[in-house]
């Protein structure tokens, strides 16, 4: 998917939920990369999710639902987090989402 634009406008509150899906799953693979296996994640701690919003576009939860229920699904209890969902005017490369993530990483996976 390569969805660009406003959420409400150029961009369906579904496409919007899949960038947001999307998000989650690149954070995940530069986690893997960095850490070399995701079972060094321990849990889950916050997620922030950024959606650019047309004006009136007041589905914003929604959006990084989508991004939370992928956490929960993959990690069990261990992906349940605080979360925050933010409507902004505009995000770099015309982006409809972005997700900020906090995990908390096993101590022995630092080496």
């Amino acid at each position: 998917m390569s969805a660009v634009g406003k959420a409400g406008a150029e961009v369906s509150l579904e496409q919007a939920q899949e960038a947001a899906r999307i998000c989650v799953l690149h954070g995940l693979a530069c986690l893997k990369q960095a850490l070399g296996s995701l079972d060094a994640i321990e849990r889950t701690l916050k997620l922030t999710g950024f959606v650019a919003s047309a004006p009136g576009f007041h589905q914003q939860p929604a959006v990084i639902d989508a991004a939370s229920r992928l956490l929960t699904d993959l990690m069990g209890e261990n992906g349940r987090h605080a979360r925050s969902a933010v409507g902004v005017a505009e995000l770099p490369r015309n982006a409809p989402v972005e997700i900020e993530m906090i995990l908390a990483v096993r101590a022995s996976a630092l080496g």
